[in-house]
C-alpha cells in the first residue's frame, strides 16, 4: 500500500508541474506585452514635474545683512548698491530689481563684461565692451564683501553668496548665478528677452532641466 500511494503521488506531482510551468510562461508573456505597450516603468531619475527652488535662492539657508552698508551715499552714484563675492562685483538699483554682475564665467562668449537684468523685463542679458552700460560706482565706492552665508536684499533684487567665489542674484522671475566654471540664467517660460544658458552638460545635475524658477516662496520686494 505504501508503494501505491508514492506512485500515485509521484504522477501527481507530474501532472501538476506542467501546469505551473504553463501559468510562469503566460504571467512572464503577459508582463511583456505591458511592457511594449506602455513602456519601461519610470525611474527615480526622471525629470521633476516642475521648476525646483535652487540652493542658492533658498534664502533660508542665509542670513540677512543690513542692505545700508551696501548701498552708496554718492549723490553721483544714484543711490545703487554695491557687493562682491570672491572675483564677481555685482550692483543693484537704482531702479526696482535692476541688477548687473561683473566677471566672465567660463561658459560666457568671449569679451563680454558681465551680465544685467532689466526692471524683471528683461534679462540676464551679457554686456558686450561696446555698451554704455556701466559696472561699478562713478565715485569710487569700494563694494563691501557679502561673506559666504550671507544675503542681502535692495530694490527688490536678492543677492547670496552660497560658497566661495559664487554669486546668485533675483529679481522677480529672473536670475543669475555665477561660478568661475559655469554661468546659469533663470528666466519666465516662452521669454525670449535674455542671453542663452550653456549646454546642460557645463551645468550641474540639479540645475539641466529647468530655465524657470518655481513660484513658491514669493520673489524678494
Amino acid at each position: 500500500m505504501v508503494g501505491v500511494g508514492r506512485q500515485r503521488l509521484l504522477r501527481q506531482l507530474r501532472t501538476h508541474r506542467p501546469r505551473r510551468t504553463v501559468a510562469t510562461i503566460i504571467a512572464a508573456f503577459g508582463v511583456a506585452v505591458v511592457t511594449a505597450l506602455t513602456g519601461p516603468a519610470p525611474s527615480s531619475s526622471a525629470v521633476p514635474p516642475g521648476p525646483t527652488l535652487p540652493v542658492e535662492f533658498d534664502l533660508a539657508r542665509y542670513q540677512p545683512v543690513n542692505p545700508e552698508q551696501y548701498r552708496s551715499l554718492a549723490y553721483v552714484d544714484n543711490g545703487r548698491g554695491f557687493l562682491r563675492v570672491g572675483r564677481w562685483m555685482c550692483q543693484i538699483g537704482p531702479g526696482y530689481r535692476y541688477a548687473g554682475c561683473q566677471g566672465h564665467p567660463a561658459t560666457a562668449p568671449a569679451g563680454i563684461r558681465g551680465a544685467a537684468i532689466s526692471g524683471d523685463q528683461q534679462g540676464p542679458w551679457w554686456v558686450p565692451p561696446a555698451t554704455t552700460y556701466r559696472f561699478g560706482a562713478p565715485s569710487g565706492f569700494v563694494p563691501p564683501t557679502l561673506s559666504v552665508g550671507r544675503r542681502v536684499t535692495l530694490y527688490g533684487v536678492t543677492c547670496t553668496a552660497p560658497r566661495a567665489d559664487v554669486v546668485a542674484c533675483r529679481t522677480g522671475s529672473r536670475a543669475l548665478i555665477f561660478t568661475p566654471g559655469w554661468h546659469k540664467f533663470f528666466f519666465p517660460s516662452g521669454d525670449t528677452a535674455h542671453s542663452p544658458n550653456p549646454a546642460p552638460r557645463y551645468l550641474p545635475p540639479r540645475l539641466q532641466y529647468w530655465n524657470q524658477l518655481p513660484a513658491s516662496p514669493v520673489p524678494p520686494r
